[in-house]
Order: C-alpha cells, then sequence, then structure tokens
C-alpha cells in the first residue's frame, strides 16, 4: 500500500503498537516530554511508562505532567485499583466509587499503596507534574521535543495496554504541533480544508458546543460511507446526525461495545439508531466482548476524526478533547482496515437490543447531572 500523502504521519492501531510508539518518543526525545493524561494507574503499564519517563529526566530532558485529579475515580475501578498519583482518597471519592462499584459490579474501593515512582517524579528536578486540580481534561497526548505528537484514545494502564481497543496516531512536524496550540488557544477555528487540522474543546476557551458543532458538521457532509469505532455514545446530537446520514443513503457502520461505565445507555442508543434506521438498511452495528475505547470515524474513505472525544455530552461541553483530522486517502484506509479488524471480533447485531429501563434512566440521570449548565 503506498504511503500517506501527509509527510511523519503514522496509524497506531492498537494498544501494543501505541504504547510502544509511547515509549520510543519518550526514548528518544532530546529536550522535552509533554503528557497530558487523563488515566494512570499504578499498575505494569502505568509503571513502565514512568520508568520511561524517570529515565528521560536523568539524561536531561524537561519533563511536564498535566494528570487529571478528576480521572482518579475510574483508577479505583480498575484493575488492582491503584492510581499512580492520587494515593489520598477523600469521602466523596469513597461514596462515588462505592456507588459505581455496586451499580457495575467493579472490584470494592482498596487501600491505595505508595509508589516510590511516583513520589520520584514528583521531586526531580526536572520533572514538572500538575495533578492537584480538577481540569476536566479527558485528552490523550504525547508531545516530543515540540516537533512530535502521539494522540489519541489510550489510558496509562494495563486495561488499556492488554484488554480494550484503543487507536493513537503519531504525526511529526514542528507546524503539527504549533497548530494544536493555536487551536488549543482558541487563535483559530476549525478549518475541514486542510490535511490537518486539530478538534479541540479548552474550557473557558471554547464555547461549550463549539466541539460538538464542528463533528456534528463533518457527519452531515458525509456522502458515501461512515466507519465508526465509539467507546462511548449517548449525546443526541451525534443519534440524529447518524440517523441522517443513513436517512441520506450513506451507509453507516458502528462498532462499539457494552462498555465499561454507561453500558446501557451505549446499548440503548444502539437500539434507537437501529429502531430510527430500520427502512434505510443503511446502518449495521457492531458490538465486539472487549472494550471498544477508540474514538475514530472515518468519512467517505478520506476524512479521519481519531482522539480522545466520544459521542457524549460530556465529551462535548464538560471534558477537554483533542481530535486530529486529517484528509488523507491512504491513511483512512489502514484506519477502516484497522477498525474492521476490531469488528471482526465481535458480531453483528440482528434486530433491537432489549435492556433494562431502569439502568439506562439512571446513566441518563447521571450524565445530566455531570453535564449540568453546558445547554
Amino acid at each position: 500500500m503506498p504511503a500517506p500523502s501527509i509527510p511523519g504521519l503514522e496509524l497506531l492501531p492498537n494498544a501494543a503498537e501505541a504504547y510502544r510508539g509511547v515509549l520510543q518518543g519518550i526514548e528518544h526525545a532530546e529536550r522535552s516530554i509533554d503528557v497530558r493524561a487523563f488515566v494512570w494507574c499504578d499498575d505494569r503499564a502505568g509503571n513502565r511508562l514512568a520508568e520511561a519517563l524517570l529515565a528521560a529526566a536523568e539524561r536531561g530532558v524537561r519533563v511536564r505532567v498535566r494528570k487529571d485529579r478528576i480521572a482518579a475515580l475510574y483508577e479505583y475501578m480498575t484493575g488492582p485499583g491503584q492510581s499512580f498519583f492520587h494515593k489520598r482518597v477523600d469521602r466523596v471519592r469513597a461514596l462515588q466509587a462505592w456507588i459505581l462499584g455496586r451499580f457495575y459490579g467493579a472490584a470494592p474501593l482498596v487501600p491505595q499503596q505508595p509508589s516510590d515512582l511516583a513520589t520520584a517524579l514528583l521531586d526531580h528536578p526536572n520533572v514538572t507534574v500538575e495533578h492537584e486540580a480538577k481540569r476536566f481534561d479527558h485528552a490523550k497526548v504525547f508531545t516530543f521535543d515540540d516537533d512530535r505528537l502521539v494522540l489519541g484514545s489510550m489510558g496509562i494502564g494495563d486495561n488499556h495496554h492488554d484488554h480494550w481497543h484503543e487507536m493513537m496516531v503519531g504525526l511529526r512536524g514542528r507546524e503539527h504541533v504549533e497548530r494544536l496550540e493555536q487551536r488549543s488557544r482558541g487563535e483559530a477555528p476549525f478549518d475541514p480544508t486542510r490535511a490537518v487540522d486539530f478538534l479541540v474543546h479548552r474550557r473557558g476557551v471554547h464555547a461549550p458546543a463549539s466541539l460538538a458543532d464542528d463533528r456534528v458538521a463533518l457527519l452531515d457532509r458525509a456522502q458515501h460511507t461512515l466507519v465508526i469505532a465509539m467507546a462511548y455514545l449517548g449525546d443526541t446530537r451525534f443519534t440524529n446526525a447518524l440517523v441522517r446520514a443513513a436517512e441520506r443513503g450513506v451507509s453507516v457502520h458502528l462498532v462499539t461495545s457494552r462498555s465499561d461505565v454507561n453500558g446501557h445507555l451505549n446499548l440503548a442508543t444502539c437500539d434507537a439508531l437501529l429502531r430510527r434506521t430500520r427502512k434505510s438498511g443503511k446502518l449495521t452495528i457492531s458490538l465486539t466482548p472487549q472494550m471498544v475505547h477508540a474514538k475514530v470515524v472515518v468519512l467517505d474513505g478520506r476524512f479521519v476524526d481519531l482522539g480522545s472525544a466520544n459521542f457524549t455530552r460530556l465529551s462535548h461541553g464538560v471534558y477537554e478533547e483533542v481530535n486530529v483530522y486529517l484528509d488523507d486517502p491512504v491513511f483512512a484506509a489502514r484506519v477502516e482496515a484497522a477498525i474492521a479488524t476490531v469488528a471482526d471480533t465481535g458480531e453483528r447485531v440482528e434486530g433491537r437490543l432489549k435492556g433494562a429501563s431502569l439502568p439506562v434512566f439512571l446513566e441518563r440521570v447521571v450524565v445530566a447531572y455531570q453535564t449540568r449548565g453546558t445547554g
């Protein structure tokens, strides 16, 4: 297959390759590393990445970590239940973890064990860690020497590395790093005529609906095909956009899973999509047994929207998010092939998806509370 037309563009189609790409970026960095992380677990994968960052700092590389405290709740609920940075569990987080654990059948909250690695990073003179604030930063972005980016869906932890379907992009070029910074500062609007741009929401900079408006507009441009792998669903703006696409004759293939949280809402959204597009016959849904954590859309076999933003209200108005937008048919074909590989692990949904109404209602209540004030 020919190379993508965008120089320095690389698909990291699964967690193993994405993790390897991040570690290679850390190993080869000469001046600076910037990490934006949501989930960072104190487990094998989380510690391996921390060791690599510490080694980089030891050789003189400036390391900056921006880690959101709000994600500690999910770290307490997954894998060994250990957060890498957030070892103090306040009463609010403990209550939330207990409620979610009861609702989803997760393991009970366990005492947090000290981490010598986390302490070493926090104390190192070449490392700056911002981890005490609720940043609402859901982005997963690694920047190396201000001229290489790796971004996408993958959190830092064994679940992401070993069990979940993830997808990331590597992109070389100082101009792309500068464009992401420009978009993050709100200095330029999203431009779909560019070969590379970024779909961004930053609290206090972008209007709550701006990211959703840009992404829905892309869906409404699709003329032939939409191939989607999406972790979380439920934002009616995107549900309606997919229905509109099917009604105008676009072939829509959605790959998703029952998901770790909001799984009842995922199934209810899939059922609504199947019911509303039954006449068109243009929608197919594949449900995988393993968690689909990727967030990627391929439009008309040419345009790719890939990053951290789900089809949820949280991703459009509450969380800070970063997706990359690419106009490259060769790269788009590779992404579609990667999504097909994920779809092959699951089964195509035939007929309706029946779910319990009470869990769906409760998840909608939680989402409404989390997104209050965002319209």
